[in-house]
């Protein structure tokens, strides 16, 4: 599977979503700040994100030993799920130059997003894909089975059928 590259934001999931916006944000502050400049951390409470934050670096040398360092490392008795965000933040856009005024965000799904890097899906998407091929391998062995027995029996059919005799109790 091809990595999602390098980037000034980490994405964590597997956050204990029972915890306080503010308390999650401050101790998410705490672990991050020994490996250099935090310029943002959103954590949103909606049903859709809940679980999951977003930590916005002042450099990718920072985010990368963070997310080395952190990555299964317990907050709130659940190991964190670490890896780089498919997208830069509108925050580090802004500070070096690139984001646009006038034109609006365009959201995209995660898997959008992963198809315009050129990754790979995920585990899931992988298993569905390889059972589709599967089916497909499947049907097409039972296909050419089914060819093979039709030939064999052609091949076994010569001339026409004798007749068949009738047994004394069906006349």
């Amino acid at each position: 599977m091809a990595s999602i590259p390098p980037n000034q934001t980490i994405y964590i999931r597997n956050l204990n979503d029972k915890i306080p916006k503010d308390v999650l944000k401050q101790a998410l502050y705490g672990l991050c700040i020994a490996y250099g400049q935090v310029l943002d951390i959103v954590a949103l409470k909606t049903m859709k994100m809940r679980g999951q934050a977003f930590i916005v670096f002042g450099d990718i040398t920072a985010a990368t030993a963070a997310l080395r360092q952190l990555n299964g490392r317990k907050i709130f008795t659940r190991p964190m799920q670490i890896e780089y965000a498919l997208s830069k933040s509108t925050l580090v856009a802004q500070n070096d130059g690139t984001y646009r005024f006038d034109q609006p965000h365009q959201h995209m799904s995660a898997k959008q997003r992963k198809q315009q890097l050129g990754i790979i899906g995920d585990a899931r998407e992988k298993r569905r894909q390889s059972n589709a091929d599967d089916e497909h391998a499947a049907k097409r062995r039972t296909t050419e089975a089914q060819d093979r027995i039709a030939e064999e029996s052609s091949d076994d059919d010569i001339g026409p059928a004798a007749p068949r005799k009738q047994s004394p109790s069906e006349t």
